[in-house]
Protein backbone atom coordinates (compact mmCIF):
# COMPACT_ATOMS: atom_id res chain seq x y z
CA UNK A 1 0.00 0.00 0.00
CA UNK A 2 2.80 2.34 0.05
CA UNK A 3 2.53 3.14 -3.67
CA UNK A 4 -0.44 5.22 -2.46
CA UNK A 5 2.00 8.23 -1.90
CA UNK A 6 2.60 8.02 -5.63
CA UNK A 7 -1.25 8.71 -6.81
CA UNK A 8 -2.32 11.34 -8.82
CA UNK A 9 -5.29 11.36 -10.92
CA UNK A 10 -7.46 14.61 -12.94
CA UNK A 11 -9.63 17.46 -12.06
CA UNK A 12 -13.44 18.45 -11.56
CA UNK A 13 -15.53 20.55 -13.44
CA UNK A 14 -14.96 24.23 -12.40
CA UNK A 15 -11.24 23.94 -11.27
CA UNK A 16 -10.23 24.70 -15.29
CA UNK A 17 -12.76 27.99 -15.36
CA UNK A 18 -15.83 29.29 -13.64
CA UNK A 19 -19.41 27.95 -14.52
CA UNK A 20 -22.44 30.44 -14.16
CA UNK A 21 -24.00 29.80 -10.81
CA UNK A 22 -26.94 27.84 -11.15
CA UNK A 23 -30.30 28.63 -8.81
CA UNK A 24 -30.35 27.40 -5.54
CA UNK A 25 -31.51 23.23 -4.93
CA UNK A 26 -31.24 23.16 -9.35
CA UNK A 27 -28.51 22.01 -10.24
CA UNK A 28 -29.16 23.62 -13.63
CA UNK A 29 -30.59 22.14 -16.72
CA UNK A 30 -29.83 19.00 -18.65
CA UNK A 31 -27.95 17.71 -20.23
CA UNK A 32 -25.05 19.33 -18.88
CA UNK A 33 -21.29 19.91 -20.72
CA UNK A 34 -18.60 20.55 -17.53
CA UNK A 35 -15.04 20.28 -18.27
CA UNK A 36 -13.04 17.81 -16.19
CA UNK A 37 -9.27 18.88 -16.23
CA UNK A 38 -9.69 20.01 -20.37
CA UNK A 39 -12.00 17.21 -21.07
CA UNK A 40 -15.21 18.17 -22.43
CA UNK A 41 -17.91 15.82 -19.71
CA UNK A 42 -21.45 15.57 -20.57
CA UNK A 43 -24.47 14.72 -18.33
CA UNK A 44 -27.67 13.70 -20.52
CA UNK A 45 -29.43 13.89 -17.29
CA UNK A 46 -29.49 14.00 -13.06
CA UNK A 47 -27.22 11.49 -11.59
CA UNK A 48 -28.88 9.23 -9.39
CA UNK A 49 -26.79 5.87 -9.68
CA UNK A 50 -23.01 6.96 -8.90
CA UNK A 51 -20.20 4.55 -8.65
CA UNK A 52 -17.40 6.34 -6.18
CA UNK A 53 -13.75 4.94 -6.16
CA UNK A 54 -11.66 5.88 -3.30
CA UNK A 55 -12.21 7.84 -0.17
CA UNK A 56 -11.72 10.74 -0.83
CA UNK A 57 -14.17 11.08 -3.95
CA UNK A 58 -16.54 9.63 -1.09
CA UNK A 59 -16.04 12.41 1.38
CA UNK A 60 -16.24 14.96 -1.68
CA UNK A 61 -20.04 13.53 -2.62
CA UNK A 62 -21.05 13.43 0.97
CA UNK A 63 -20.14 16.61 1.59
CA UNK A 64 -22.05 17.55 -1.44
CA UNK A 65 -25.25 15.89 -0.38
CA UNK A 66 -25.09 13.06 -2.81
CA UNK A 67 -24.72 10.29 -0.28
CA UNK A 68 -27.80 8.99 -1.13
CA UNK A 69 -27.45 8.66 -4.52
CA UNK A 70 -24.47 6.22 -4.03
CA UNK A 71 -24.88 2.57 -5.48
CA UNK A 72 -21.55 0.87 -5.36
CA UNK A 73 -18.87 2.66 -2.92
CA UNK A 74 -15.19 1.56 -3.25
CA UNK A 75 -12.71 3.05 -0.88
CA UNK A 76 -9.43 2.19 0.30
CA UNK A 77 -8.65 -0.79 2.39
CA UNK A 78 -8.48 1.16 5.88
CA UNK A 79 -9.02 4.38 4.26
CA UNK A 80 -10.89 6.95 7.18
CA UNK A 81 -13.33 8.64 5.99
CA UNK A 82 -14.20 11.22 8.65
CA UNK A 83 -17.50 13.05 8.58
CA UNK A 84 -18.14 10.54 5.74
CA UNK A 85 -17.89 7.65 7.94
CA UNK A 86 -21.14 5.22 7.87
CA UNK A 87 -23.00 7.76 4.85
CA UNK A 88 -22.44 4.99 2.78
CA UNK A 89 -24.74 1.88 4.31
CA UNK A 90 -27.42 1.90 1.38
CA UNK A 91 -24.50 1.32 -0.61
CA UNK A 92 -22.30 -1.95 -2.06
CA UNK A 93 -19.77 -1.25 -0.26
CA UNK A 94 -16.05 -2.68 -2.21
CA UNK A 95 -13.06 -1.73 -0.31
CA UNK A 96 -9.86 -1.81 -2.42
CA UNK A 97 -6.38 -1.74 -2.62
CA UNK A 98 -6.00 0.37 -5.92
CA UNK A 99 -7.93 1.66 -8.69
CA UNK A 100 -6.34 -1.25 -10.32
CA UNK A 101 -8.53 -3.71 -8.69
CA UNK A 102 -11.35 -2.33 -10.52
CA UNK A 103 -11.99 -3.14 -13.89
CA UNK A 104 -14.02 -1.21 -16.68
CA UNK A 105 -15.78 -4.25 -17.56
CA UNK A 106 -17.06 -4.10 -13.76
CA UNK A 107 -17.90 -0.60 -13.87
CA UNK A 108 -19.99 -1.33 -16.23
CA UNK A 109 -21.93 -4.08 -15.16
CA UNK A 110 -22.79 -1.74 -12.20
CA UNK A 111 -24.55 0.21 -14.39
CA UNK A 112 -23.80 3.45 -12.69
CA UNK A 113 -25.09 6.90 -14.69
CA UNK A 114 -22.01 8.83 -12.59
CA UNK A 115 -18.79 7.53 -12.04
CA UNK A 116 -16.84 9.97 -9.07
CA UNK A 117 -13.05 8.87 -8.53
CA UNK A 118 -9.39 9.66 -7.61
CA UNK A 119 -8.46 8.03 -10.86
CA UNK A 120 -8.24 5.06 -13.21
CA UNK A 121 -5.42 2.56 -14.36
CA UNK A 122 -5.81 0.51 -16.87
CA UNK A 123 -8.71 2.16 -18.84
CA UNK A 124 -9.80 5.86 -19.32
CA UNK A 125 -12.58 7.87 -19.20
CA UNK A 126 -13.05 7.94 -22.78
CA UNK A 127 -13.31 4.20 -22.22
CA UNK A 128 -16.47 4.52 -19.68
CA UNK A 129 -17.74 7.86 -22.17
CA UNK A 130 -18.31 5.36 -24.68
CA UNK A 131 -20.49 3.03 -22.61
CA UNK A 132 -22.67 5.50 -21.59
CA UNK A 133 -21.10 6.42 -18.24
CA UNK A 134 -19.77 9.98 -17.73
CA UNK A 135 -16.69 10.44 -15.18
CA UNK A 136 -15.17 13.15 -12.92
CA UNK A 137 -12.26 12.67 -11.38
CA UNK A 138 -11.02 14.89 -8.14
CA UNK A 139 -8.89 18.11 -9.08
CA UNK A 140 -6.33 17.72 -6.89
CA UNK A 141 -5.42 14.83 -9.12
CA UNK A 142 -5.01 16.73 -12.46
CA UNK A 143 -1.92 15.05 -14.61
CA UNK A 144 -2.43 11.08 -14.28
CA UNK A 145 -1.09 8.96 -12.08
CA UNK A 146 2.68 9.37 -11.03
CA UNK A 147 4.95 10.85 -8.25
CA UNK A 148 5.94 13.99 -9.86
CA UNK A 149 2.57 14.52 -11.98
CA UNK A 150 -0.13 17.64 -10.83
CA UNK A 151 -1.58 20.30 -12.35
CA UNK A 152 -3.08 21.63 -9.01
CA UNK A 153 -2.12 24.95 -7.96
CA UNK A 154 -4.14 25.50 -4.94
CA UNK A 155 -5.39 22.28 -3.43
CA UNK A 156 -7.46 23.11 -0.65
CA UNK A 157 -9.43 25.66 -3.00
CA UNK A 158 -9.66 22.19 -5.53
CA UNK A 159 -11.19 20.70 -2.51
CA UNK A 160 -14.26 23.34 -2.35
CA UNK A 161 -14.11 23.80 -6.06
CA UNK A 162 -15.17 19.88 -6.24
CA UNK A 163 -17.38 19.63 -3.19
CA UNK A 164 -19.81 22.81 -5.09
CA UNK A 165 -19.08 21.32 -8.72
CA UNK A 166 -20.58 18.38 -7.97
CA UNK A 167 -24.07 20.06 -5.91
CA UNK A 168 -24.65 21.58 -9.01
CA UNK A 169 -24.27 18.24 -10.94
CA UNK A 170 -26.36 16.32 -8.24
CA UNK A 171 -29.22 19.24 -7.79
CA UNK A 172 -27.43 19.39 -4.44
CA UNK A 173 -26.24 23.16 -4.29
CA UNK A 174 -27.37 24.22 -1.24
CA UNK A 175 -25.78 21.92 0.73
CA UNK A 176 -22.53 21.84 -0.97
CA UNK A 177 -22.05 25.63 -0.77
CA UNK A 178 -22.85 25.50 2.83
CA UNK A 179 -20.08 22.50 3.49
CA UNK A 180 -17.80 24.18 0.94
CA UNK A 181 -18.42 27.45 3.56
CA UNK A 182 -17.72 25.13 6.76
CA UNK A 183 -14.63 23.52 5.26
CA UNK A 184 -12.65 27.75 3.74
CA UNK A 185 -13.90 29.09 7.36
CA UNK A 186 -12.19 26.12 9.20
CA UNK A 187 -8.95 26.70 7.18
CA UNK A 188 -9.65 30.19 7.94
CA UNK A 189 -9.11 29.58 11.66
CA UNK A 190 -6.23 27.65 11.37
CA UNK A 191 -4.33 30.36 9.41
CA UNK A 192 -5.59 32.91 12.07
CA UNK A 193 -4.24 31.27 14.77
CA UNK A 194 -0.95 30.53 13.26
CA UNK A 195 -0.78 34.15 12.35
CA UNK A 196 -1.50 35.18 15.73
CA UNK A 197 0.68 32.82 17.62
CA UNK A 198 3.71 31.57 15.05
CA UNK A 199 5.29 28.54 15.38
CA UNK A 200 8.88 28.14 16.63
CA UNK A 201 11.21 26.66 14.45
CA UNK A 202 9.07 26.66 11.31
CA UNK A 203 11.71 25.25 8.85
CA UNK A 204 9.97 21.74 8.07
CA UNK A 205 10.28 19.12 5.28
CA UNK A 206 7.50 17.01 4.50
CA UNK A 207 8.33 13.39 3.90
CA UNK A 208 6.90 9.80 3.04
CA UNK A 209 7.59 6.83 5.47
CA UNK A 210 7.58 2.97 4.50
CA UNK A 211 10.40 2.20 6.24
CA UNK A 212 13.78 2.16 8.53
CA UNK A 213 16.37 1.46 5.53
CA UNK A 214 13.84 2.61 2.64
CA UNK A 215 14.52 5.69 0.68
CA UNK A 216 12.58 8.86 2.27
CA UNK A 217 9.86 10.47 -0.45
CA UNK A 218 9.01 14.44 0.06
CA UNK A 219 6.49 16.91 -0.87
CA UNK A 220 7.11 20.02 -2.77
CA UNK A 221 4.87 22.93 -3.71
CA UNK A 222 2.09 20.72 -5.48
CA UNK A 223 1.16 18.94 -2.98
CA UNK A 224 -1.49 19.19 -0.33
CA UNK A 225 1.20 18.71 2.45
CA UNK A 226 3.09 22.05 1.27
CA UNK A 227 -0.10 23.85 1.67
CA UNK A 228 -1.15 22.62 4.70
CA UNK A 229 2.26 23.08 6.34
CA UNK A 230 1.82 27.07 4.90
CA UNK A 231 -1.31 27.53 6.69
CA UNK A 232 0.29 26.36 10.17
CA UNK A 233 2.90 28.88 9.83
CA UNK A 234 5.74 26.23 8.63
CA UNK A 235 7.74 27.26 5.38
CA UNK A 236 8.49 23.90 3.02
CA UNK A 237 11.96 23.25 2.88
CA UNK A 238 11.21 21.84 -0.69
CA UNK A 239 8.74 24.12 -1.50
CA UNK A 240 10.99 25.31 -5.03
CA UNK A 241 10.50 22.02 -5.91
CA UNK A 242 7.39 22.44 -8.32
CA UNK A 243 6.62 18.64 -7.96
CA UNK A 244 3.78 16.76 -5.70
CA UNK A 245 6.31 13.87 -4.56
CA UNK A 246 9.92 13.41 -5.53
CA UNK A 247 13.05 11.18 -3.98
CA UNK A 248 15.46 13.82 -2.79
CA UNK A 249 19.03 12.21 -2.08
CA UNK A 250 19.97 12.27 1.85
CA UNK A 251 22.69 14.91 0.65
CA UNK A 252 19.63 17.23 -0.69
CA UNK A 253 17.97 16.35 3.19
CA UNK A 254 20.49 17.10 5.36
CA UNK A 255 21.82 20.73 3.18
CA UNK A 256 17.90 22.11 3.90
CA UNK A 257 18.44 21.81 7.76
CA UNK A 258 14.49 21.17 8.46
CA UNK A 259 13.87 22.08 11.84
CA UNK A 260 10.96 20.29 11.61
CA UNK A 261 10.30 17.26 9.64
CA UNK A 262 6.20 15.79 8.85
CA UNK A 263 6.30 12.43 8.26
CA UNK A 264 3.61 10.47 6.53
CA UNK A 265 2.81 6.93 6.83
CA UNK A 266 0.14 4.28 5.99
CA UNK A 267 -1.24 3.15 9.06
CA UNK A 268 -1.64 -0.46 7.50
CA UNK A 269 1.92 -0.63 6.51
CA UNK A 270 3.56 1.21 9.77
CA UNK A 271 2.41 2.43 13.18
CA UNK A 272 2.81 5.88 14.16
CA UNK A 273 6.05 4.72 16.37
CA UNK A 274 7.21 3.00 13.66
CA UNK A 275 7.46 5.95 11.43
CA UNK A 276 9.09 8.30 13.78
CA UNK A 277 11.94 5.55 14.49
CA UNK A 278 12.13 5.58 10.74
CA UNK A 279 13.45 9.08 10.34
CA UNK A 280 15.17 9.44 14.13
CA UNK A 281 16.33 6.18 13.84
CA UNK A 282 18.83 6.68 10.66
CA UNK A 283 22.53 7.57 11.55
CA UNK A 284 22.94 9.60 8.82
CA UNK A 285 20.04 12.26 9.70
CA UNK A 286 21.19 12.59 13.41
CA UNK A 287 22.55 16.40 12.50
CA UNK A 288 19.25 17.40 11.20
CA UNK A 289 17.69 20.05 14.02
CA UNK A 290 14.30 18.08 13.81
CA UNK A 291 15.55 14.83 14.62
CA UNK A 292 18.04 16.42 16.92
CA UNK A 293 15.15 18.04 18.63
CA UNK A 294 12.89 15.20 18.60
CA UNK A 295 10.52 17.22 16.29
CA UNK A 296 9.67 14.98 14.21
CA UNK A 297 5.87 14.46 13.79
CA UNK A 298 3.93 11.58 12.47
CA UNK A 299 0.53 11.91 10.20
CA UNK A 300 -1.41 9.35 8.65
CA UNK A 301 -0.95 10.01 4.93
CA UNK A 302 -4.74 9.51 4.31
CA UNK A 303 -4.97 12.96 6.14
CA UNK A 304 -3.25 14.63 3.33
CA UNK A 305 -5.14 13.44 0.23
CA UNK A 306 -7.79 15.71 -1.86
CA UNK A 307 -10.65 15.04 -0.38
CA UNK A 308 -12.49 16.93 3.32
CA UNK A 309 -10.15 14.85 4.97
CA UNK A 310 -7.51 17.27 4.40
CA UNK A 311 -8.96 19.36 6.55
CA UNK A 312 -9.28 17.19 9.32
CA UNK A 313 -5.39 16.99 8.64
CA UNK A 314 -4.64 20.38 8.74
CA UNK A 315 -6.56 20.19 12.38
CA UNK A 316 -4.58 17.54 13.57
CA UNK A 317 -1.02 19.12 12.32
CA UNK A 318 -2.25 22.08 13.66
CA UNK A 319 -2.80 20.27 17.20
CA UNK A 320 0.31 18.35 16.24
CA UNK A 321 2.60 21.79 16.83
CA UNK A 322 0.97 22.63 19.91
CA UNK A 323 1.54 19.58 21.91
CA UNK A 324 5.50 20.26 20.68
Amino acid sequence: MAALALMSAAGLITACGAAPAAPAGSGGSYPMTIENCGRQVTLPAKPERLYVIGGEAGTIVEAAGGAASVAVFSPLVGEPLGKAEGAFSQATNTPIKSSKDISREVIIAAEPDLLVTYGLNEFAPEDLAAAGIPTIILSGYCGGFGAGQSEVQDPLEGVYQDVETLGRVLGTDETARAAAAELRSRVAAIRDGARQTPPSNSKAAGVFVVSGDSPLGAYGSRSMLHQQMEAVGLTNVFESTSERYFEPNVEALIAAQPERIIALHEPGDTTEEQARLAVNGRPELRSLPAVSSDAVHVLSFFYSGHGTLAVDGLERLAELLRDR
